[in-house]
């Protein structure tokens, strides 16, 4: 299998070259393609292509021999890059990270990690996006996640020819897989970074022109359910939940207004 190894965090980011080393360790054949500089919460953006860079990057040493580019666009532009510019041989599969703090709840929709598988799957191909939670200064510990890409790898062809669809896996911080309580399939927790972030504005003139200083307020944030994405990496599993970037129909019934009325 070939494998699409991208990011949001950048070309430059540990947690990128942690997964690809993991999935050449499962067996497949890798390439990467990833943002030159971090492109973090781009969600599914395509900015215009025009003028943009495709250049190779030397891979570290254990990945000797695996073709690697940066593109200095955002995360969907690299898998579609790699998908359409006949740089590099047909891709079977998107794998997408390792990030840099989880991708949980509502706030899907906003990262640009799972941007990129969700492009993956709309290429017709099985994705998966793979993250790691942060917990403030302490080091990241990429093995522990890519560890558990590689044992995830299999799922890939399992979903093969399904109707779109991501595995969305999030990590928790743990220093070793030992520690890791097992592996857990899970829906999206409610979430949403919106209700815990504090915006204070720092006037240093007129108020249209005031600085404004984000803070997101992780003390606040409850715990959710351990059958939810969130719930179940802080009880410390590892979640994996499955996501369709096409959305079913619903089965309301609007009442749409006469069109001469």
């Amino acid at each position: 299998m070939h494998i699409l190894v991208t990011n949001d965090d950048g070309i430059d980011s540990p947690g990128l070259w942690a997964l690809a080393k993991a999935m050449r360790a499962a067996g497949a054949r890798v390439s990467v393609v990833a943002p030159a500089e971090e492109q973090s919460a781009m969600s599914m953006a395509l900015p215009p292509q025009t003028n943009r860079e495709l250049r190779a990057i030397i891979p570290p040493a254990e990945l000797d021999g695996m073709p690697a580019f940066a593109h200095n666009g955002s995360p969907v532009g690299c898998v579609t890059v790699a998908m359409l510019s006949g740089v590099l041989p047909p891709i079977d599969a998107v794998v997408a990270g390792i990030n840099r703090g989880l991708n949980d709840g509502s706030n899907v929709m906003l990262s640009g990690t799972v941007g990129a598988a969700m492009i993956g799957a709309l290429w017709g191909l099985p994705a998966m996006a793979v993250s790691l939670q942060y917990i403030g200064p302490e080091p990241m510990p990429w093995a522990t996640a890519a560890y558990v890409a590689e044992r995830l790898f299999p799922l890939l062809e399992q979903i093969r020819g399904q109707a779109p669809l991501v595995l969305n896996v999030n990590v928790p911080h743990v220093a070793s897989p030992d520690d890791l309580r097992g592996f857990r399939q899970t829906r999206l927790s409610e979430f949403f970074f919106g209700h815990y972030l504090d915006i204070e504005l720092n006037p240093t003139g007129p108020v249209e022109r005031s600085q404004i200083i984000f803070r997101f307020a992780r003390e606040r944030v409850p715990n959710f359910d351990v059958d939810t994405d969130d719930g179940a990496v802080r009880a410390g599993y590892v979640s994996i939940t499955p996501l369709r970037p096409l959305m079913d129909s619903s089965p309301l019934t609007l009442n749409l207004p006469d069109l001469h009325a």
